[in-house]
């Protein structure tokens, strides 16, 4: 059986019939969406009837229970707030009530799936690096994993020695001997830096995993969106294409990967502060959590001496945080920041004592 895994459509219609069209000329049987459905694009009641005409399962993501309000917004940004709002109004009492009904988890022929990791489906926790994967491995002993959430296409494999890597994205024959934890990526707002709607292709007879991409259209519309989402956020505009973010009247504006935006105060936990030296090649968070905590999300901000920003590590912190980062060349800080996922959460944070190396 092929199955196409979609994941993060939100709301762009034309990303998801490219999608659609180039995984039916791949003879797939079957579409599984991991969620996010709606949010952030401008046709969501659209969106969301092709989906339910073409999805055999669709799960839930955390945009899809925030409309529906089986979820909190509160901690989203204002642009995804808006979203929340407008789409909420423009999608019948059905597919609301369709969407809050939506599974957190299902199983596709020993495979498992979620929209984030497994670990606390609807909390919808990121699987950002090693140590998260490592956690989500630990709480199945499913031998395949798709998660979507993080909108960049990501493999996180574990073998015979326990040890977790993360791996670019790249097609690959299911082993024996080996787990894998899959991120197909997001067909409507991709965030990498091939600008690039991505999806998965899992041949459960041929045992593969392929990765297909397909260029993210972006028109003159969503160019001329950037002045307008430069007045409503401090956002860094770069060339490269890695999101597509709808302002409040539906018009898209280009995004690098990492940008600029004001944290919920109600959600962060704690802040410090590094300044670098030319010599320091490393920083690590030394952070550990209590064992009755909520996982935590860490942000490393690196900027340069005007302040600009210079690069950005973000992980979900379950336990404890002690790798190295390397620092971005021409990076005079280092910012450090530590959010809760939810304000109920309970963040108990047994040791945080930010440091550089030369090593």
């Amino acid at each position: 059986m092929k199955y196409a895994i979609i994941s993060d459509i939100h709301a762009n219609l034309t990303a998801l019939k490219a999608v659609i069209a180039d995984a039916k000329a791949h003879h797939v049987d079957k579409f599984v969406c991991l969620g996010d459905v709606v949010g952030y694009g401008p046709q969501p009641a659209e969106t969301l009837a092709l989906v339910k005409e073409t999805c055999f399962i669709t799960l839930a993501g955390n945009h899809d229970d925030a409309v529906s309000g089986r979820g909190d917004a509160s901690s989203f940004i204002d642009l995804a707030k808006d979203a929340v709002e407008r789409h909420r109004a423009a999608l019948s009492e059905h597919d609301l009530a369709w969407l809050k009904t939506r599974p957190y988890t299902c199983t596709i022929d020993k495979a498992i799936a979620s929209h984030g990791d497994v670990f606390d489906p609807p909390k919808f926790y990121y699987i950002m690096d090693e140590s998260g994967a490592e956690a989500n491995f630990a709480k199945t002993d499913a031998k395949l994993i798709f998660v979507g959430h993080t909108h960049e296409p990501a493999i996180f494999l574990t073998g015979r020695s326990g040890k977790v890597y993360k791996t670019g994205p790249q097609d690959f024959t299911i082993e024996d001997h080996k787990r894998y934890i899959v991120n197909p990526g997001s067909v409507g707002y991709p965030r990498d830096t091939a600008c690039c709607s991505s999806y998965v292709i899992y041949d459960s007879t041929e045992r593969t995993v392929s990765f297909r991409y397909l260029p993210f259209q972006v028109s003159s519309v969503m160019q001329r969106g950037v002045d307008s989402l430069r007045a409503k956020k401090r956002v860094v505009v770069g060339a490269a294409c890695t999101a597509a973010l709808v302002t409040a009247l539906a018009v898209w504006a280009i995004v690098p990967k990492s940008y600029n935006v004001e944290e919920d105060p109600a959600l962060v936990v704690d802040q410090r502060e590094l300044v670098l030296d030319s010599d320091q090649s490393k920083v690590c968070a030394n952070l550990t959590l209590a064992k009755e905590s909520d996982p935590l999300q860490l942000k490393i901000v690196f900027e340069t001496p005007s302040g600009a920003v210079n690069g950005v590590e973000s992980l979900t912190v379950k336990q404890s945080s002690k790798k190295g980062y390397k620092i971005p060349a021409g990076s005079a800080r280092a910012r450090f920041m530590l959010t809760k996922a939810r304000k109920d959460d309970a963040a108990k944070v047994v040791f945080f004592a930010p440091s550089a190396s030369t090593k």
